[in-house]
């Protein structure tokens, strides 16, 4: 009798560390994922800046301007609701001195991403016309690269170059043209690297007096962030 009690207690022991153990691992689990699972970064027509991001089942979400340094700061925590949100705050970024940025920080993660704009600010000035690129959008994908679309102007060529690890998309204007003005292209971005974009317009300011000018606007900077 005195055995079968021991073996029955070490049963029930066995099945309460086990259920501990695997308590743990979910805990572990939900600490370790990512908050979100994508999200996408616009400029319209008229050259205001929208940002969609989608978050995992039950994520709030939490917005703070810092002014301090143009920083939209998004804060990503787990709520008690089971609800999957996507959420966009185009019309309440914060932008200043022609520059914003975007900080995606999670309440479970010491990395904070963040996306860097530098670009004209068509809510308070007025659009310069000085580039041949008309809207484009900025999408992390589920494989962790990032799908560029774009749409430049009638008679605009499109060129890509890579120089000091800076992607530059080039567009000349008066050269034969593509067939769409649509454009797309896939960048994949390096664990601890930065992914930068730069979308430089060549400008015939011959009739200044100038030689041909370079715009260099947008200018988009992606961080994975780093653990602090």
């Amino acid at each position: 009798m005195n055995k079968m009690k021991i073996l029955a207690m070490t049963v029930i022991s066995s099945l309460i560390f086990l259920s501990c153990s695997s308590d743990d691992m979910l805990v572990q689990g939900e600490q370790s994922k990512e908050l979100y699972t994508g999200y996408k970064l616009k400029r319209d027509g008229a050259g205001a800046y929208s940002f969609d991001i989608n978050t995992e089942d039950g994520v709030n979400i939490g917005k703070v301007k810092n002014t301090s340094n143009n920083t939209n700061e998004l804060y990503l925590s787990f709520s008690n609701d089971n609800f999957t949100t996507k959420s966009d705050y185009g019309s309440d970024l914060f932008f200043n001195n022609g520059k914003f940025d975007i900080e995606l920080i999670s309440e479970n993660s010491k990395k904070v991403p963040n996306i860097s704009i530098t670009d004209d600010n068509t809510i308070y000035t007025q659009r310069q016309n000085n580039t041949f690129l008309e809207q484009y959008t900025i999408t992390k994908n589920d494989e962790g690269d990032y799908d560029l679309e774009f749409t430049v102007k009638n008679n605009v060529t499109v060129e890509y170059k890579k120089e000091n690890d800076v992607y530059e998309i080039h567009l000349k204007k008066g050269q034969k043209s593509n067939e769409t003005n649509n454009n797309s292209r896939i960048f994949e971005k390096l664990e601890g690297e930065l992914l930068q974009l730069h979308f430089v317009s060549h400008i015939d300011e011959s009739a200044k007096g100038n030689s041909l000018a370079r715009i260099r606007k947008p200018v988009i900077v992606i961080d994975d962030g780093e653990d602090w």
